[in-house]
């Protein structure tokens, strides 16, 4: 009578230490490819302040895509708009007399509304990949002395200004001289913006 051959104790402890050392490799090959997928997908810091931004978003443009009325008599007007796969972000500074400033800022609010002193202000040398560092200003959360602000929603004030607005936005008012105010605006959205034309 012929017994069937069976591989040795050693044959098969073989086989499963191969097959278990192949499919570490197949993962490990897999973790490589998965991390470096990501890597490349994230540029670099210089490369992520450069990163996702549209090239002709002019105040007018963005001011218009917001729904506001910059001040005639606003000066260093500047402005960006930041596009990624999670969100927009439009953003817009410009610079005018405190004066000026309140009289923008007043219809947005609602009514009774107070804007607020930054009391947690970040670090100096703050930047965010969607920030005003893009427009070559320091970002309006590392300043506290003279900085107001607040946040406003289209229609959140009964006035044609709130009306008007397109977008949800932070606002901040940084008076960095007696009488002369800078104002930034971020408004971001989950949906993508209109695109400035080219």
């Amino acid at each position: 009578m012929n017994r069937p051959t069976t591989a040795a104790p050693w044959q098969r402890r073989l086989a499963i230490a191969a097959g278990v050392f192949a499919g570490l490799c197949t993962l490990g090959v897999l973790g490589v490819f998965l991390m470096l997928t990501y890597e490349w997908g994230q540029p670099a810091d210089a490369e992520g302040r450069a990163c996702c931004w549209e090239k002709n978003a002019t105040p007018e443009w963005t001011a218009d895509a917001l729904g506001l009325r910059v001040p005639e008599t606003a000066t260093d007007r500047r402005a960006g708009l930041h596009s990624n796969v999670q969100y927009d972000a439009a953003l817009l500074t410009f610079t005018v007399s405190t004066e000026e400033a309140d009289r923008f800022l007043q219809p947005l609010l609602r009514e009774g509304a107070q804007m607020a002193r930054n009391r947690h202000p970040e670090k100096q040398g703050y930047t965010r990949s969607d920030g005003f560092s893009h427009l070559d200003l320091p970002e309006p959360e590392t300043f506290t002395e003279g900085m107001r602000i607040t946040s406003v929603c289209p229609r959140e004030a009964n006035t044609p200004e709130s009306n008007a607005l397109g977008l949800c936005m932070n606002i901040h008012a940084h008076e960095f001289q007696p009488g002369t105010t800078r104002i930034y605006l971020w408004a971001g959205s989950d949906a993508p913006l209109p695109k400035p034309p080219t």
